[in-house]
């Protein structure tokens, strides 16, 4: 019985020892990749402008409506006249109008992130699909963010490929010779 124990240890470490030694991990910044491309030039789109349209005809006219009446709230709070009573409602309401105000900045932020997210949503598909690309033509199994690495090898950095498989060249990238641009050392000097 501790033979066939000893048996299916050994059988369970080799299975495993083999499995490993046939994931191959790559590695990439599909942040970098999306904002080289050259459709999201900063002459073509500024991403603080993105979502901008929306906050102004969708938030705007509310915070306008929310201000307002906070200031007017604030001059009938001010009417000595008005019986206790009320002045306590008017006090309720200044509160839950100061407070739709102080959220109004988060929101508006929040609302921008989305836009910009939705807006970038195809180009990371495509930055997406190249890295599918290059993970299956390198035999990459698995495709990690740079972050997740302290240390890794050079040779398995995807970017350079991926962005070759996207089509854009970076302005000192070597020709596809492998010829260096003038001035550039060898790697590893």
């Amino acid at each position: 019985m501790k033979k066939l124990k000893l048996v299916a240890v050994a059988m369970v470490l080799l299975i495993a020892g083999t499995a490993s030694a046939q994931t191959k991990i790559g590695y990439i910044r599909i942040d970098d990749i999306v904002g080289l491309m050259p459709e999201l030039a900063q002459t073509k789109v500024n991403m603080d402008t993105v979502g901008q349209k929306y906050v102004q005809d969708s938030i705007l006219p509310r915070l306008n409506y929310v201000q307002s009446e906070y200031q007017r709230k604030l001059q009938e709070y001010a009417d000595t006249t008005k019986p206790k009573g009320v002045k306590e409602e008017i006090l309720k309401d200044l509160q839950a109008y100061k407070e739709e105000l102080d959220a109004a900045e988060g929101l508006i932020q929040q609302v921008q992130q989305y836009k910009q997210q939705e807006y970038l949503k195809p180009y990371y598909a495509k930055a997406k699909k190249a890295i599918d690309a290059v993970a299956k033509r390198k035999g990459y199994t698995h495709v990690v963010s740079t972050e997740v690495f302290l240390v890794a090898p050079e040779t398995d950095d995807m970017s350079l490929a991926v962005l070759a498989e996207l089509g854009i060249k970076l302005p000192n990238q070597p020709a596809a010779g492998g010829a260096k641009p003038a001035g550039t050392k060898p790697a590893g000097n």
